[in-house]
């Protein structure tokens, strides 16, 4: 296991827990092996197994109560985690400050929907014999810490292949930033997985879809319903046409008026999955296709591309 590297004496992570990975058929893990560790995903971001002593205090931070007891017998331990290395003077309690940490979990759900969450996150502060001097928890205010995906993953981790798009995605995210539509759905996708009410996930998601093709002042539901569908035929997701997408629109008015929307039926748990999945797409597509990420910097783009 890799320690602190030269000259950086503090590292913040985010701990991804085996928990998802007991009873798998051993073909799904054989063909999906994890990446290498470590795994460099930039010059201050890695992925990979953090020291032992440093996941088990972490994991226990997430489930401490507010006096700091930690509830007893663990039934997971680390998978991997994602670090950030930082410089000798970063403050002991300013954990991921520039959010350069959040994002990189926020783009890897991208590639692969995981169920790594910031329950498990902390600042670690190192020695220099590379013992543990201290360590906080993350103490995330404002939004949630646990994560929820809206169908059960057949695998619960990122692959090589998976590690190495997302280096690509994040070195692409610090050279050429996101356009800003793009941007803001990135966040709303963000806080749907990290809300556990189907409900609410629907406006936040339908939101980040409509922050992707705003351009000028249409009636909301055709614009939505036309450039909706037209986005998730090209981006190849089945099942939000024109009827779909403006079903979706009229749950996601019903919702943010504040009236109930009741048990999913099964049509429309398909027809959530279908929402969530273009807007991942098209995020996606965003950070890797810069033709794409211009046609969302200009609204007559949007126009052109996606006629209502």
């Amino acid at each position: 296991m890799p320690g602190p590297k030269t000259g950086l004496a503090v590292r913040d992570v985010a701990v991804h827990t085996n928990l998802n990975i007991f009873g798998l058929p051993n073909k799904i893990l054989e063909a999906n092996p994890l990446p290498p560790d470590p795994f460099e995903l930039s010059n201050d971001l890695w992925m990979g197994k953090i020291d032992a002593e440093a996941a088990k205090l972490t994991l226990e931070l997430g489930e401490s109560d507010y006096y700091g007891t930690p509830k007893p017998v663990r039934q997971d331990a680390q998978l991997y985690s994602f670090v950030r290395e930082k410089d000798t003077f970063a403050a002991t309690y300013q954990w991921d400050e520039d959010s350069r940490l959040q994002t990189c979990v926020a783009v890897s759900r991208l590639v692969q929907p995981t169920t790594i969450s910031l329950r498990y996150a902390s600042r670690i502060r190192y020695n220099s014999d590379s013992s543990i001097s201290d360590i906080s928890p993350a103490n995330i205010r404002g939004v949630a810490i646990d994560t929820f995906l809206a169908t059960p993953p057949e695998r619960d981790w990122l692959t090589e292949a998976d590690a190495l798009r997302l280096r690509g995605l994040i070195q692409k995210l610090y050279s050429s930033p996101l356009p800003e539509r793009a941007s803001r759905a990135l966040w709303y996708h963000e806080y749907a997985v990290r809300t556990y009410y189907i409900e609410i996930r629907w406006v936040l998601v339908a939101t980040g879809l409509e922050a992707l093709i705003q351009a000028g002042h249409e009636r909301s539901t055709r614009r939505f319903k036309c450039r909706v569908s037209q986005l998730a035929s090209e981006l190849g997701v089945t099942g939000l046409g024109i009827s779909e997408a403006t079903r979706a629109y009229q749950h996601r008015s019903t919702l943010a008026h504040g009236q109930q929307f009741g048990q999913l039926s099964s049509p429309d748990r398909e027809l959530y999955q279908s929402m969530e999945k273009t807007l991942r797409l098209a995020i996606l597509r965003a950070i890797e296709d810069d033709a794409f990420a211009s046609v969302l910097k200009d609204s007559h783009k949007i126009k052109a591309r996606w006629p209502i």
